[in-house]
């Protein structure tokens, strides 16, 4: 046995020393083959067990055998094998070249978006497309590199399509829209299958059958082009994206999706004063801006909400009034009201917000499908964009504080009220003056008699302080504006003079119960 047979495993231990007998017995059993390392006795070197000249005829033997099965195990790898093959060139090409094609598609999505559904409005499409024909032009070449770079990247893809979904999900998607992601899944997922490592027939077939089916589903899904009822809104549309009006310091910036209709449009109806009507093509919304003075009486952008929503649950009979707040329009406050209606099978949301600007109002009014209105572009983003400088506001302050200091028996609040009294709603101090003398002589009729003695009290202290020789045309001055006689703009302005020297020697509580009086004739007076 020391001179026998050494022979080394595939695991590389080894066995012996053996005699010829056990080693043909164990060629015999399978546990080695002619390729196995076996060295003779007395010898240093190793030599495999086919190439000694006592297994010379049984390697022979064993060679057909061993080649049939080969064959059979050839047939069934020329299908799957994973190994690189023939169908390695095509395949990188054909995937390359699908890549540059669905490039083209998102191309022509970027440059028409509003082909596809709404819901997609803020993908970016000619980010999508440049990637897309990165992908397939590095396909191109042929390289290895290449294919498992672009695989790598189809993967991650897919990967990132499911918080997209999410997304979809959470904004209220449903349907259509997930079923076009989906398909899109299906495309990258299928794409990057063939995109393997080498395969047989039948399993590229099967890739890019998946793949065929994605891309047919998202276009099948995805394509959507605008109705006829958006058509009409696009005739209608203006270019301009904002509206501004500087004498009202008003501004609307349209949100991307939101478009301002011509003048004349027959598409929706809005009230007479209403400053630009608004649509919303592709989510099938409307609105309007307005603006305007604001009636007798409402002094506070809440006011001016109440008449808003009035009129409008007059126009939408169904509409029921959700939560109000306050809302911030540029550097004014104002009040918003959400509200919501129906109209034939569907729910629409709607807002409504207002403020007020000095003697003027306005309140921009707009509505969606409830389904689709917190979408981006939706309703809030609409709302976002109003805004307004305080710009009357200003000017209102500017000229109540000119009156309250030329004419002391006028407060702040009867200013105002005497403003927004008249058509032009900003008065010059000679002309609140005169006003209020004329204002104060249809009181008197109405006053208590307590009230009358008072008052008469104030008016002989006012003369009082009067020298002389201009007490007698103060006098006469006040009687004819009291029956309404016209008055020179130089006469009132020199006796608004005279009677703010004379009430300024009047006691601080003295010139406060005037104030009373003349606020009170002020308030009484119809509006012009």
């Amino acid at each position: 046995m020391a001179g026998g047979y050494t022979v080394r495993l595939g695991d590389g231990s080894e066995i012996g020393p053996m005699d010829l007998s056990a080693l043909k017995t164990w060629y015999s059993q399978g546990l080695i083959d002619g390729d196995s390392p076996v060295r003779r006795p007395g010898s240093r070197n190793w030599e495999t067990l086919g190439g000694l000249p006592e297994f010379a005829n049984a390697a022979k033997k064993a060679k057909p055998k061993k080649a049939k099965r080969g064959a059979q195990e050839e047939a069934a790898d020329e299908v799957w094998s994973e190994e690189p093959g023939r169908l390695d060139r095509w395949r990188v090409l054909a995937a390359g070249a699908l890549l540059i094609l669905a490039a083209a598609g998102f191309g022509f999505l970027a440059w028409r978006p509003e082909t596809t559904l709404p819901a997609f409005d803020d993908a970016p499409w000619l980010q999508i497309a440049l990637g897309s024909l990165a992908l397939g032009l590095a396909l191109v070449p042929g390289w290895e590199l290449g294919r498992k770079g672009v695989r790598l990247v189809l993967m991650l893809v897919a990967f990132v399509l499911f918080p997209v979904a999410g997304i979809l999900i959470a904004q209220g998607e449903r349907g259509v829209a997930l079923a076009v992601l989906g398909s899109v899944w299906l495309f990258v997922s299928g794409l990057a299958a063939f995109l393997g490592r080498a395969m047989g027939w039948a399993r590229a077939a099967l890739a890019l059958l998946l793949v065929i089916a994605g891309a047919f589903g998202a276009v099948r899904f995805g394509f959507a082009p605008e109705g006829p009822e958006a058509q009409r809104v696009r005739q209608w549309a203006t270019e301009e994206p904002r509206f501004s009006d500087d004498s009202l310091g008003v501004t609307l910036e349209l949100p991307k999706g939101w478009v301002a209709l011509k003048p004349g449009q027959t598409l929706v109806a809005v009230p007479a004063e209403a400053k630009v009507a608004l649509a919303q093509p592709r989510l099938g919304g409307f609105g309007y801006l307005l603006a305007g003075f604001t009636p007798r009486g409402v002094t506070t952008a809440a006011q001016y909400l109440d008449l808003v929503a009035a009129r409008r649950k007059k126009e939408r009979p169904g509409l029921q009034e959700g939560g109000r707040s306050n809302a911030l329009i540029g550097t004014l406050s104002g009040q918003r009201l959400d509200a919501s209606w129906p109209d034939e099978g569907t729910r629409y949301s709607e807002i409504e917000i207002a403020g007020k600007d000095g003697w003027m109002g306005f309140a921009l009014v707009a509505w969606l499908p409830e389904e689709v209105a917190s979408r981006t572009g939706g309703l809030d983003d609409l709302a976002r964009g109003l805004s307004a400088r305080g710009l009357l506001a200003a000017r209102q302050q500017t000229a109540v504080q000119a009156v309250v200091d030329a004419v002391p028996h006028l407060s702040a609040p009867a200013a105002e009220l005497l403003m927004a009294q008249s058509e032009a709603r900003i008065i010059e101090p000679d002309q609140a003056f005169r006003r209020s003398v004329a204002a104060l002589a249809k009181l008197l009729p109405s006053l208590t008699g307590p009230e009358t003695r008072e008052l008469t009290l104030l008016q002989n202290a006012i003369y009082a302080g009067v020298v002389w020789k201009d007490r007698t045309r103060l006098a006469s001055y006040i009687d004819r504006a009291r029956q309404g006689e016209t008055t020179r703009p130089e006469e009132d302005r020199e006796m608004a003079g005279l009677m703010k020297a004379a009430e300024l020697r009047l006691s601080p509580e003295q010139r406060l119960r005037l104030q009373v009086y003349y606020e009170k004739a002020i308030r009484a007076l119809p509006a012009s």
